[in-house]
């Protein structure tokens, strides 16, 4: 054996040796100084669900459970870390989305079978004093993978799957209609985040046909009706979730079709300073999560662990939650 082989067998074999070092530090961290804790799991384990949060509680329905696509309905109360049964959602659907406004839980579109053949418009209002589901006006179209917001009492829909899915929706309650009339979204985008800030709507991250995975951050203002465009998410990705903390935008999970892999990076985003920033990753990686905030916590919940056609043998009822402590 040549002497450069062999010094080239020697730098392997500490490589190697280093990283099992790292791996090994890693592993013997203290878990007590994460700033994620565990909370009690979703009873229906399932991905592709969709949550929103209303006095208090946490509303989950919808998703890709183990017996196929599910209805299923869930509240969770972080006071006192236990789920509820509800009625189920009229129809079993997933890539759904979920927002609340008017002591109400409104969905809109998703999938009605796994097949992704069939796509629906149809929404939906639970009342959770009378425990109730009520139909609401169509969307114009059919929708899934989308995402939907509240501004101050009205209903904002964007990208997704479906007809001219780059259109912004808008529904007022109070008039029972969508307009349609929109500006829209200038990146066309799927399996994206939405959420409010400030008064304004963020879509951040999702993926597009050929051009996979998306970092696009866009900002619309319903005061201008325009979009503006802030920094790139530091990590591409889609079908991930985010939630607002402290006046930052935080943002977790994911997944990379071509890569076949599911993402647990944490990313914030501050708008004072109009950056991102790292943060500890969420635990278990894992993508078609949702989550809601609570008192100053964020409720990471479900998912699939692992990526595109896995996702059916990874699906979870996992609740983490960040920070493990009020800041």
């Amino acid at each position: 054996m040549s002497r450069a082989v062999l010094e080239r067998a020697r730098t392997v074999i500490v490589a190697l040796l280093l990283l099992q070092s790292l791996w090994g530090c890693a592993a013997a961290q203290d878990p007590t100084q994460s700033p994620w804790r565990r909370a009690a799991p979703m009873p229906t384990a399932r991905s592709e669900l969709a949550a929103a949060a209303l006095d208090g509680r946490i509303y989950v329905t919808g998703g890709i459970a183990q017996w196929g696509t599910t209805a299923a309905f869930e509240a969770y109360d972080p006071a006192t870390d236990r789920w509820e049964e509800l009625p189920p959602l009229p129809e079993a659907v997933h890539h759904l989305a979920a927002a609340a406004t008017n002591e109400r839980i409104y969905i809109t579109g998703g999938y009605t079978n796994l097949l992704f053949s069939e796509t629906t418009s149809r929404a939906w209002a639970y009342d959770p004093r009378a425990r109730r589901w009520a139909q609401i006006a169509d969307l114009p179209a059919p929708r899934a993978a989308h995402g939907m917001a509240a501004i101050e009492g009205k209903l904002y829909v964007v990208g997704g799957v479906g007809p001219a899915s780059e259109d912004l929706w808008i529904y007022d309650p109070a008039t029972e209609r969508w307009d349609a009339a929109r500006s829209a979204l200038p990146t066309q985008r799927e399996h994206l985040a939405v959420m409010v800030l400030h008064g304004k709507l963020h879509a951040i991250g999702g993926r597009w046909g050929d051009r996979g995975n998306l970092a696009a951050l866009e900002i619309y203002d319903p005061a201008t009706g325009t979009w503006t465009r802030g920094p790139d998410l530091p990590t591409a990705r889609s079908g991930l979730t985010a939630g607002v903390l402290d006046g930052h935008i935080h943002v977790t999970g994911g997944e990379s079709l071509s890569l076949g892999r599911t993402f647990g990076e944490h990313e914030a985003y501050d708008p004072m300073t109009d950056r991102w920033a790292a943060l500890a990753g969420l635990p278990t990686p894992r993508h078609g999560l949702a989550s809601a905030v609570v008192g100053g916590r964020w409720y990471v919940i479900g998912g699939g662990s692992r990526a595109g056609a896995l996702t059916f043998m990874s699906l979870t009822g996992l609740v983490e939650v960040f920070p493990s402590e009020p800041g």
